[in-house]
């Protein structure tokens, strides 16, 4: 029939041959939406397919994406499952991963942020490399890589919370607070039941009672660090560094040095 064509790649698969990727960014699966799915799938069917990879050695298929649908038709009793058959190299695997959960609500933040970080530090990649990969914004993968600047207790507290109530806006605006404040400013928004908006605000009334006077020009922060043979200062034109600029800025020098991009500047 004219105006269509068949797709290569998809087929009905035994569900005993298929299993879930340990690797997988996604760990928990809130159980009343895979109930809800659960009962779609019995009454429609899976309308769409998860994507699988091969594994030759072990004879089975491997989810790339789509483990909640998987996990779904298990629980209905379903026997086969369409997929979509891929051979990806590793690390657009978990490319595809990170951007297939990027916008899941029920997805602890530091899943997907500490992905991204594997992504990155497993392929030297800088941030703007990221923003590339992944179709997303500067400012959003900024912001998911600040969570993991957090204070170690705070980031501990936050890892544990099964609720979903402290999500990544949350802790994005966290973020931006004196490590030794977080854990303090954590314990309010759940005493207090803080909406990440109701927290946005809290966060902007912080730093508005820390400003300093402001004084002529552009503001300068210098950061200074000390070797056995050299000492190294890295100067910012902006008046807040996190940690996380300072790790991002030395991941982009380290790049820079490999492809052999470092002239010395004057």
């Amino acid at each position: 029939m004219a105006g269509r064509r068949r797709l290569s790649g998809a087929f009905l698969i035994d569900i005993n041959r298929i299993e879930p990727d340990p690797d997988q960014p996604r760990k928990r699966i809130d159980p009343t939406h895979l109930d809800e799915l659960a009962k779609s799938v019995k009454r429609l069917g899976v309308l769409q397919p998860i994507t699988v990879r091969y594994i030759e050695d072990d004879d089975i298929y491997r989810i790339i994406a789509g483990e909640c649908r998987y996990t779904a038709c298990k629980q209905a009793s379903l026997n086969e499952i369409p997929c979509w058959v891929k051979n990806p190299k590793a690390d657009e695997i978990l490319l595809e991963q990170i951007v297939e959960n990027w916008t899941r609500q029920d997805l602890n933040p530091f899943e997907l942020a500490d992905s991204l970080a594997i992504l990155r530090d497993a392929n030297n990649l800088n941030q703007q490399d990221l923003v590339e990969r992944t179709g997303k914004s500067k400012g959003e993968v900024s912001k998911l890589l600040s969570i993991l600047a957090l204070a170690p207790d705070v980031q501990r507290d936050a890892r544990d919370d099964t609720t979903g109530r402290i999500t990544k806006r949350h802790l994005y605006s966290l973020s931006r607070v004196a490590p030794q404040q977080q854990l303090e400013v954590l314990k309010r928004v759940r005493r207090d039941e803080l909406s990440a908006i109701d927290m946005e605000r809290l966060v902007k009334r912080m730093e508005k009672r820390s400003d300093k006077p402001k004084k002529g020009g552009a503001p300068v922060t210098r950061r200074r660090f000390a070797t056995k043979n050299a000492s190294v200062v890295f100067t910012y034109r902006k008046r807040d560094v996190s940690d996380t600029d300072m790790m991002m800025t030395l991941r982009e020098v380290k790049k820079q040095i490999i492809e052999g991009s470092n002239d010395p500047k004057v």
